[in-house]
């Protein structure tokens, strides 16, 4: 069985930001006693961003309920899951679909999304549906295990993949440093993919996945529900603990393929931050044009947890030209401390 991503698609709101105006609206509204605060903004490397709401209207009124934020992000993740997964859908007998993942950690609701769209896409009624949520950034590669899973059991399937993320609707009041650097960083956006192992199936193919979990270093990232929201903490020493684990957690995912580093044509490293391309990227030795595709949809779309890794890997689709049989690594971080990645060939 060799599985192969045969599709993938991305969307984002249509409302987008440029970054000096997410920074005048909260620096003005927030953040003027905190010093520093343009160079903050600055400094995330971020040019635009996708949004389900205007910081101005969030920022500007009274903040909203977590009932309203619920139902901002169950319309959102179905108005960019519909958009995505007919485009993925397109022309493919919707009867091989045999597992359906959905992936987002910025909201809740049942019946969930998975439930609704598996319904408008006419998927058949035995539909496996799995759900995976507060993993944060690093959820697409729990999404693509489970749908490798699923296709080792039942090779002659489809698996349908889709990351939606709304971070726009946990925006914050708080007057705080850290706060201030995760709304310099968070955005909008939706990625699906539709998986293959049938014989002549044509595209990347998922090699192997592997993960690692450091608790001793949990909470440096966490993703907690709060009265006024869901509420996010980073460590400004994440990225020097990523770039200090890195070397080893990469040997371990290349190992068993009979792999090194310097075998590995193109990367893809999650932008938690640019200090953690930076950091990750001098570790590994990678080159300015390896990290291009990283920096670029930092710069595009900012950080948007589970999806972004899925943007990264259909970014060098599009502007690498992967030769067929190259190889690539994809990573990323979430809560936990969870580090997960995945080997392809092209």
């Amino acid at each position: 069985m060799t599985p192969r991503i045969v599709r993938i698609v991305s969307a984002a709101p249509d409302l987008v930001v440029k970054q000096d105006e997410v920074y005048d609206v909260l620096f003005n509204g927030l953040y003027r006693e905190i010093p520093k605060a343009a160079e903050v903004f600055g400094a995330a490397q971020v040019r635009e961003r996708h949004f389900a709401w205007h910081p101005r209207d969030v920022f500007g009124n009274e903040l909203p309920p977590m009932g309203a934020r619920m139902r901002a992000w169950e319309e959102q993740v179905l108005a960019l899951g519909r958009q995505t997964c007919h485009q993925a859908l397109d022309g493919v007998d919707r009867d091989l679909v045999g597992s359906f993942v959905l992936v987002s950690c910025t909201g809740y609701s049942a019946p969930g999304p998975d439930s609704v769209l598996a319904s408008e896409l006419r998927l058949r009624q035995e539909i496996r549906r799995s759900f995976i949520g507060h993993m944060g950034c690093s959820a697409a590669f729990n999404a693509i295990k489970v749908a490798l899973d699923a296709l080792a059991a039942r090779p002659d399937e489809l698996a349908l993949i889709t990351c939606a993320e709304v971070c726009s609707v946990h925006a914050s009041s708080e007057v705080s440093a850290e706060q201030m650097v995760i709304h310099s960083l968070f955005a909008d956006a939706c990625c699906s993919l539709l998986l293959s192992a049938a014989p002549g199936a044509r595209g990347t193919e998922v090699l192997r996945t592997y993960s690692e979990t450091h608790p001793a270093f949990g909470e440096t990232l966490t993703w907690r529900i709060s009265d006024s929201g869901f509420r996010m903490t980073v460590s400004p020493y994440l990225p020097a603990i990523l770039a200090q684990a890195i070397n080893p957690f990469v040997t371990r995912l290349l190992s068993p393929a009979g792999l090194s580093r310097t075998d590995i044509t193109h990367w893809g490293v999650h932008p938690g931050g640019p200090k953690i391309i930076d950091l990750v990227g001098d570790r590994l030795d990678l080159t300015s044009k390896q990290l291009r595709p990283s920096r670029e949809i930092l710069a595009e779309y900012g950080n948007c947890s589970s999806p972004t890794i899925l943007l990264i890997l259909e970014r060098v689709l599009a502007t690498s030209s992967p030769e067929p049989g190259e190889y690539g690594v994809f990573m990323a971080f979430g809560p936990g401390l969870a580090m997960e990645s995945m080997l392809v060939r092209f």
